[in-house]
């Protein structure tokens, strides 16, 4: 089986279909979860490492451990400014701009940040202390986007979901196609910018409006701890315990993160529920 993904691996069209294909599904899920059960179930699917989890997986057959360990270090300083980006779209959003002067502002924060945080030479663990209190401000600041938001209903069709979607992945396509061109920092950054969250963007907020989309990726910042937490754990394990166990309990650290999240949110739900009950 190694042999096969191996062999697959070294078809430059293989490794970019599946990033491609894997932004593709996780959009669409995003899309449909975010119109029927709100911003939050869509965030949840939105922060899981469905699109990172594929580039490690092909940089981890193509490379060393030692090589994948110092990707992660560009992947979490990446990850620290990520919040820079949601924040000034959702400002833009809420004021009631469109899509794309919204990403414009967001964009050139992002960019401006991320040119800054480069030129620090980070070990992991500086990284992560660095990425967390801004996650943290982020979530605290970002409490007013998330609060009594409504989805606008568009009555758009399957067919401009499915144009969206193929647009966004081209885009996707086009960035990994640079990626063995670039440095290992910059692959780094390339593995989580917000190429993903741009993509939600241009699919989301023509269809659900931009406060909703804002609260969504507000919501994907708090899942996001899950995505730094195991990208944390895939540089310090990568080398003693070898890719699969590595990549492996990353994946399971992501997802224990956001089903904990889920739980947190239906527990606390069902507690306000009975004491609604109790007092009529």
């Amino acid at each position: 089986m190694d042999h096969f993904l191996a062999a697959l691996a070294d078809v430059p069209f293989f490794a970019l279909g599946v990033r491609m294909a894997a932004v593709a599904v996780f959009i669409v899920l995003s899309a449909l979860i975010s119109e029927r059960a709100g911003p939050f179930f869509g965030a949840m699917v939105t922060s899981l490492p469905v699109y990172t989890g594929p580039v490690f997986l092909f940089l981890a057959i193509d490379h060393p451990p030692e090589f994948l360990a110092q990707v992660t270090v560009g992947s979490l300083g990446s990850c620290a400014v990520i919040p820079v980006f949601v924040l000034m779209y959702a400002l833009m959003a809420r004021a009631g701009h469109t899509a794309l002067p919204s990403l414009i502002v967001a964009l050139t924060a992002w960019v401006s940040v991320a040119a800054l945080v480069q030129l620090k030479e980070w070990s992991l663990i500086e990284a992560l202390v660095f990425a967390l209190p801004i996650y943290g401000v982020t979530i605290l600041i970002g409490r007013s986007f998330t609060q009594a938001v409504a989805l606008t209903p568009t009555g758009r069709s399957w067919r401009d979901l499915m144009l969206r979607v193929l647009m966004v992945t081209c885009v996707v396509g086009a960035v990994n196609a640079m990626s063995p061109f670039l440095p290992v920092k910059v692959t780094g950054v390339l593995s989580i910018m917000p190429t993903v969250m741009l993509s939600l963007i241009l699919v989301l907020h023509g269809r659900i409006g931009g406060p909703a989309t804002a609260a969504l990726l507000i919501h994907a910042i708090t899942g996001m701890v899950g995505m730094l937490l195991a990208v944390t754990l895939v540089g310090l394990t990568i080398v003693p315990w070898g890719p699969a166990a590595s990549l492996s309990a990353g994946l399971a650290t992501s997802l224990g993160w956001n089903l904990t999240l889920i739980a947190i949110r239906q527990g606390g739900r069902a507690l306000r529920n009975r004491r609604l009950a109790r007092q009529r």
